[in-house]
């Protein structure tokens, strides 16, 4: 069967268009890979876990050990969480001011409403790329500075930030998402204006496809579909003739945590991917193929 039959075939299964899907799980959780994490129920890593959910095309909530959230809305146009304890990591490709991902940890609350990496933890947020902005949107904090809250919004600029391990898993997520945007992206021809997940069968993950081609705040490319922008050779090469946007840069990173690329449940690897089923909101279950939606979808997707 052809790359691009496999494909028709797979659109046949849409999945509920709701932030909140589980794309990678390493060590102990409890939630399982390609499920719909509930509104209200806590997501939970222990000593050794490490989480990947996808908020809004192109953003991506990842947690540390130890660590517990709660999506308190998972309407794409209205993302909010609360980190409730340990760390977290939100990697931002590309995202609208209209439709900011809200997030509380501690007293403070903030939007997202920028491209970068933001890490939260204990009542703070960490700018690791990008702007960071107050829940009211009277205040901004650029890379390098830890808003809190404490009677008022509060900010120091940290002289060292350190590397954690939920940074070297961000990072190396990043990576492999790219890794599979790379080889999706060129078997996509479709006008459609606007960004969407597409599973990829053969890694057993989500991937983002954007609208255009976009550098992540780790500076991966990813590459849009049917864009132009993507030539693909025979003997596996390829160029580039459109231009990127968003971030670009980030941090060299020590070893990542083993199993982060592919992962024990998650994905990664060669072969094609085991079938799985995911459970959405109202509770139907479904194989995965995609999970479309965008700040510039006027619908919910439908094929």
């Amino acid at each position: 069967m052809s790359a691009f039959m496999s494909f028709l075939l797979l659109m046949q299964y849409v999945v509920s268009v709701k932030a909140g899907l589980v794309n990678h799980v390493q060590g102990t959780a409890n939630v399982a890979p390609m499920e719909q994490a509930r509104q209200g129920r806590p997501i939970v890593t222990a000593a050794d876990g490490y989480i990947e959910v996808l908020l809004t095309p192109g953003s991506f909530l990842r947690l540390g050990e130890n660590s517990e959230v709660v999506l308190d809305s998972v309407e794409l146009s209205n993302v909010s969480l609360r980190v409730i304890k340990g760390p977290a990591v939100i990697e931002v490709i590309d995202i609208s001011r209209n439709t900011p991902i809200r997030v509380t940890t501690g007293n403070l609350t903030a939007k997202i409403t920028q491209t970068g990496i933001y890490r939260f933890a204990d009542g703070v947020a960490t700018v690791l790329q990008g702007k960071l902005e107050s829940a009211d949107s009277k205040l901004a904090y650029e890379k390098g500075w830890q808003p809190f809250y404490q009677d008022n919004y509060r900010a120091r600029k940290a002289s060292k930030i350190e590397l954690t391990s939920l940074d070297v898993y961000s990072q190396s997520r990043s990576e492999a998402i790219a890794r599979a945007n790379y080889s999706m992206a060129a078997q996509i021809q479709t006008t459609q204006a606007y960004d969407f997940w597409l599973y990829a069968p053969y890694i057993g993950m989500y991937t983002y496809i954007p609208r255009a081609n976009f550098r992540s705040p780790y500076g991966h490319r990813y590459y849009g579909a049917g864009g132009g922008g993507y030539v693909a050779r025979s003997n596996g090469s390829s160029t580039s003739s459109g231009g990127s946007s968003g971030g670009s840069g980030g941090t060299t990173a020590p070893t990542p945590p083993p199993n982060t690329g592919g992962g024990n449940s998650g994905g990664g690897g060669g072969g094609a991917a085991p079938a799985v089923t995911v459970s959405t909101p109202a509770g139907q279950q479904s194989t995965p193929a995609t999970y479309i939606e965008s700040k510039n979808s006027p619908v919910g997707a439908t094929q």
